[in-house]
């Protein structure tokens, strides 16, 4: 059963259509209802029917379905990529390339790249700069002027055309230029449906505008646009209505969430400064109010994830551990929150991510303390030589595992003098480094040892997203620091993390992952942990308008996972405050019955953008008084015979 606005969707005929499906508004049954419509009631021959979707998965469904319901197959049913290498087949000698060209992995594509650099002498450039000006240029078509950039693009396009290689932006480049160099295109497809339209970049909208004719339907919602930094550009639903003149349908009715969830989710995308906010439906929900969303506040992450933890143990006699999720902004969050389930022997899983203590660079970091607590450890010390970069041989080491002596930093020593002299130099400077930094505080001594060796630089040259890796390494020097504050030994903390590694999810239980891995997911529980500026916003954003509002549409998309309950928590440690989102919810529509003041509590929550310094303020017990200073969510007030520092949000503005 259909509602009218997805009926009058399904039937619409004749003209563009922009279609503005909100979260949990049953856009994908429209879309494939819209698709059974054209072959059942229009007639259209399903090979000439075009679907273009941004995953596989969602193809495969939707392929599944039409033959199902219909009887019909449909031989177009793509994402951007697979659609566009059925076109350079079809067309490669328009192109200019081989048939048999093999696609390059990411990988690859970064080794190739780095070859490039090395070669060329570019050390100014680094290879994130490198591909950044790359995908500006496929992806965005942006015509970039830098002389040296240029000349490694061109030396890269060279190598691609030389060994008849192609890589994904390319596929989309060669796509568009095969659409405007032959015109058969244009003709191929009766109608055209794209599905998640507001994440398409510059390239995929103009390979759309040269093929769509008047007989197309685009489905989005620029509110869920969060792959900005992908180069999706949510102003495309605007390009759209300006270059396409489409009827605009609004799908309103969310079918998932609780209406207190629907109500704050509509809250935070009022305080929205979006150029499309007025094309965005208000969400409608088809469920009655249940639980109030839950605000709670911690000191310390620890106490966080604690109370996460027995909150799901509690919840767990009303709903199984696999329909409950924790979506986090960062993965470097999550240490904690591991740690805590895993204590309570609660079953989760990392979804579409390592575990913490699983990843490359915090293994590739414990490997100077697992060498210190035990220097026979061989693993250890080949990791740990990687990290420092002294390149030895496998020669090499069978040599220093063949000397005599206790372990391996006698060992190695023994085998300076067989070494040669480059590398002697550089393992008997990783030797000292280690010695001069053994001692009991195993925080101080992994910190000075990764700055010595140029760890940082280890990141940067071997992890494209290096940025993330590091913020994973400053979590890891959280964690350290507190168990030794907590005064647990060195041989204890290896201990635990090698029982947090080693925790077997078997893809069950709880379900932690980062809130773009949740797109398209739902979940009858659902936490925001670690919700603070800084974090949620993300400090990137904090100073850039374009991506504070990338943010919000983050955190919408966050929110709407949950259908049944909500839980929004944050820790106010180390000067930290809570995210700013939180300010744009009513509180009337939260759970605040963890604080003492029900009311009135929780002033760092309220808006705070109407007082300054100077202004009369109004105080429940105190009475009238003027500002005299701000320092974050305090002022300090002069009531007349006292002056008092008082929470932001217990004054009240006298007109």
């Amino acid at each position: 059963m259909l509602d009218p606005s997805q009926k009058k969707a399904v039937e619409h005929y004749g003209k563009p259509l922009l279609l503005v499906a909100g979260a949990g508004s049953g856009k994908t049954r429209t879309l494939v209802h819209k698709i059974e419509h054209l072959i059942s009631v229009r007639g259209l021959n399903p090979s000439r029917i075009l679907v273009v979707t941004f995953t596989r998965k969602a193809a495969n469904e939707i392929r599944e379905r039409i033959l199902k319901t219909v009887g019909a197959s449909l031989e177009w049913v793509e994402t951007f990529h697979s659609f566009g290498l059925k076109v350079i087949k079809q067309d490669h000698k328009l192109l200019g390339i081989s048939k048999d060209f093999t696609l390059l992995e990411d990988d690859d594509r970064d080794n190739l790249l780095k070859k490039i650099l090395r070669f060329k002498g570019s050390d100014e450039v680094s290879l994130e700069r490198l591909k950044s000006y790359i995908s500006k240029k496929r992806e965005d078509l942006i015509e970039e002027t830098d002389p040296l950039l240029e000349e490694l693009y061109m030396e890269y396009e060279k190598l691609l055309i030389s060994q008849n290689l192609l890589d994904f932006s390319s596929i989309l480049y060669l796509t568009l230029k095969a659409f405007r160099e032959n015109p058969r295109w244009r003709e191929s497809f009766d109608f055209i449906l794209v599905d998640e339209f507001q994440d398409t970049n510059t390239v995929q909208y103009e390979m759309l505008k040269s093929i769509a004719k008047d007989k197309i339907c685009v489905v989005g919602d620029p509110n869920q646009c969060i792959y900005e930094w992908r180069y999706a550009r949510p102003d495309n639903i605007l390009r759209f209505v300006e270059d396409f003149r489409p009827d605009v349908i609004k799908l309103e009715y969310n079918y998932r969430s609780q209406a207190y969830i629907i109500r704050i989710a509509n809250a935070i995308l009022s305080a929205s400064k979006a150029a499309w906010k007025d094309l965005v439906p208000v969400l409608k929900p088809t469920r009655s109010e249940s639980h109030r969303p839950v605000v709670r506040r911690f000191l310390k992450e620890e106490e966080e994830a604690k109370w996460i933890s027995q909150e799901i143990k509690k919840l767990r006699a009303y709903y199984p551990y696999e329909q409950m999720a924790i979506l986090v902004r960062v993965t470097y969050v999550t240490d904690y929150i591991e740690k805590a389930l895993f204590q309570e022997g609660i079953p989760y899983r990392v979804v579409g991510a390592v575990k913490f203590f699983e990843r490359a660079e915090i293994k590739d970091a414990l490997s100077f303390l697992r060498f210190l607590a035990n220097p026979k450890d061989s693993l250890s010390f080949e990791r740990l030589l990687k990290v420092s970069r002294l390149k030895l041989t496998q020669r090499q080491m069978d040599l220093i595992l063949g000397m005599s002596g206790n372990n391996l930093l006698e060992k190695s020593l023994m085998a300076l003098k067989h070494l040669p002299q480059e590398k002697a130099i550089g393992l008997h400077n990783l030797l000292k480094t280690l010695s001069k930094h053994r001692g009991d505080n195993y925080h101080q001594t992994l910190e000075a040892i990764l700055q010595e060796v140029g760890f940082e630089t280890y990141l940067e040259e071997n992890y494209t997203n290096f940025t993330e890796r590091l913020e994973n390494i400053k979590e890891l020097m959280r964690f350290l620091k507190e168990r030794w504050e907590r005064g647990i030994s060195l041989e204890d903390l290896l201990a635990e993390v090698d029982l947090l590694a080693d925790v077997d999810d078997k893809g069950r239980g709880v379900s932690i992952m980062t809130v773009h891995s949740s797109k398209g997911l739902e979940f009858p529980v659902v936490f925001l942990p670690r919700l603070e500026e800084g974090i949620f916003p993300h400090e990137k954003a904090l100073e850039d308008e374009r991506q504070l509002e990338e943010e919000r549409r983050l955190f919408y998309v966050a929110i709407t996972r949950a259908k049944d309950m909500l839980y929004l928590t944050y820790t106010r440690g180390s000067n930290r405050k809570p995210s700013s989102f939180l300010s744009d919810i009513p509180k009337d529509l939260l759970d605040l019955s963890a604080f003492k003041r029900k009311t009135s509590y929780m002033p760092e929550l309220r808006s705070v953008k109407t007082l300054k310094e100077g202004q009369l303020v109004k105080h429940k017990e105190f009475g009238l008084g003027r500002i005299i200073s701000l320092q974050e969510e305090k002022a300090r007030v002069d009531f007349g015979s006292f002056v008092k520092t008082i929470y932001l949000g217990f004054l009240e503005p006298v007109e």
